[in-house]
């Protein structure tokens, strides 16, 4: 469903089922914020270079080019 046909489907909802789709919407929210969480939560293993940058957001391929380009 693309970003114009949403509002429309929206509004031929009756109020009850917009009401089921927020809540169903938080439920979602509140869950991801959970998982967000525990991943914070429990750090990768030292040895999971790729996890540690991919959890700190860090690019590790544009680091070795660039280590590479100077060496």
């Amino acid at each position: 469903m693309s970003e114009t046909e949403l509002p429309a489907y929206l509004m031929n909802l009756e109020p009850e089922q917009l009401e089921q789709v927020r809540k169903m919407l938080v439920q979602r929210i509140e869950e991801q914020q959970q998982q967000k969480l525990k991943q914070r939560s429990l750090p990768p293993a030292f040895h999971d270079l790729d996890a540690l940058a991919a959890n700190t957001g860090l690019d590790l391929s544009s680091l070795m080019r660039d280590i590479k380009r100077r060496s």
